[in-house]
């Protein structure tokens, strides 16, 4: 999409104990989703956004499907169109330096620089959607560093990787190429343009494509982070521990304290091992082993 795009929102608010079910059907319907948890009512607001001028029967008909079908009242839902904006302007204005460990990430129109010893990293996210929370990227970074202080990894993979944040961390860190993948053409185009400006574009393989899709059936990884959202995480649970090495790690970020049974469950199923929780602003990020 080009810079001032329009967008359209659609909203509502929804009880915690319905949000999966309601955010299921919505997904389908919109090309980015968002929610924000809204804890002493008890509600979670749920919005999606679209590049297409939505229908509004389509929009609601199943959304009242599902409320009729769990015996409720259907949320009230707003559609608007969102005035124009310059969406690469506005995904600067909210995307702040993130410190986490010895990171320092920042957008070009920050004008703070790291402390001596750090590892500096450009990245600007450009017009993509999914660039990623700061909790759940600081979370993920974190974990990539301690995880680096006690294992000497050769083949980490970033699935989702947005603006391409983690792949890049793991290739100044660990100075080895990085495999990343993402569904949105965007996304891949702006992770390459980030890789270039970190000097790290020789290291780094993106690839347009769902979950594993882009990547041999024969490609096995020791290092594989997800930082995407709670039901995707599921989801990909059966191949991830398919191509993760015997002994290898899975760092999973992207979800909701409240998340943490329902993501959890498909991995332990899998073999995999809860090796470790990060929790930064009620959002959680797993560390997980595959038995060797």
């Amino acid at each position: 999409m080009n810079d001032t795009s329009k967008i359209w929102s659609i909203s509502f608010e929804i009880a915690d104990a319905h949000v999966d079910a309601f955010e299921q059907v919505l997904e389908p319907l919109v090309e980015s989703l968002m929610w924000t948890v809204d804890e002493p009512r008890g509600l979670q607001r749920v919005e999606g956004f679209t590049t297409s001028a939505p229908d509004a029967p389509t929009i609601l008909a199943p959304l009242q499907a599902l409320a009729d079908s769990l015996g409720m009242k259907a949320p009230e839902v707003h559609i608007e169109e969102l005035a124009p904006r310059n969406w690469v302007e506005e995904n600067l204005k909210a995307f702040p330096p993130i410190d986490a460990g010895r990171f320092f990430i920042y957008a070009s129109h920050v004008d703070e620089r790291p402390l001596p010893g750090r590892i500096p990293m450009r990245i600007d996210p450009g017009a993509a959607f999914g660039t990623g929370t700061h909790a759940t990227t600081s979370g993920c970074l974190q974990a990539i560093e301690d995880l680096g202080r006690r294992h000497r990894f050769r083949a980490p993979l970033d699935v989702g990787t947005g603006s391409g944040i983690l792949a890049i961390a793991m290739a100044k860190l660990w100075k080895l190429p990085v495999l990343g993948t993402d569904i949105d053409p965007t996304a891949v185009r702006v992770a390459g343009e980030n890789a270039v400006l970190n000097g790290v574009a020789n290291l780094l393989d993106f690839r347009v494509g769902a979950g594993f899709k882009p990547i041999s059936e024969f490609a096995r990884f020791d290092l594989i982070v997800a930082n995407i959202l709670a039901r995707p995480l599921t989801a990909i649970a059966p191949d991830l521990a398919r191509r993760l090495s015997p002994k290898g790690y899975a760092v999973l970020s992207g979800l909701i304290v409240r998340d943490e049974r329902f993501v959890l469950g498909p991995y332990l199923a899998q073999g995999l091992v809860l090796k470790r929780r990060y929790v930064r602003n009620g959002w959680l990020t797993l560390v997980l082993k595959k038995r060797g």
